[in-house]
């Protein structure tokens, strides 16, 4: 079962969901260091994202 649900979304208005084009994603997260990967990689994204982590319990 996932722990986290990571959204991010795109303050410039660029495609972050690669199959609807949309200027989000969200993604279900399973494991703490999987989770501070994306939450790093979002920090350095070009298209200026914004991130949400809502932890499931």
């Amino acid at each position: 079962m996932p722990t986290w649900i990571f959204t991010a979304t795109s303050r410039i208005g660029a495609r972050v969901d690669l199959v609807s084009g949309a200027p989000f994603d969200s993604i279900a997260v399973y494991d703490e260091d999987d989770l501070n990967a994306r939450i790093a990689a979002a920090r350095t994204d070009p298209r200026d994202l914004i991130v949400d982590v809502e932890r499931l319990d």
